[in-house]
């Protein structure tokens, strides 16, 4: 996902791949994007994005690369 599009998909569901394979075969997972967090690296002062992501089933929280998150286009 890039950054211009977090403010579209901000509490909508996005996709993130957990690594993690269901019954199916499948490893991603639906989840809802909650926030957007800016970091600086403390070795080299480089900045990036993380994204906050809730299970909409439960109310666990994940934080991820937001390089890494998925919109239904990806899918």
């Amino acid at each position: 996902m890039e950054l211009s599009q977090v403010k579209k998909y901000m509490n909508k569901p996005v996709y993130y791949d957990t690594g993690q394979m269901n019954f199916e075969g499948c490893s991603i997972k639906e989840f809802i994007l909650t926030g957007c967090m800016l970091r600086k690296r403390r070795k080299d002062g480089h900045f990036y994005y993380k994204a906050e992501l809730r299970e909409d089933s439960r109310d666990s929280v994940i934080i991820v690369d937001l390089a890494k998150v998925l919109t239904e286009e990806d899918v």
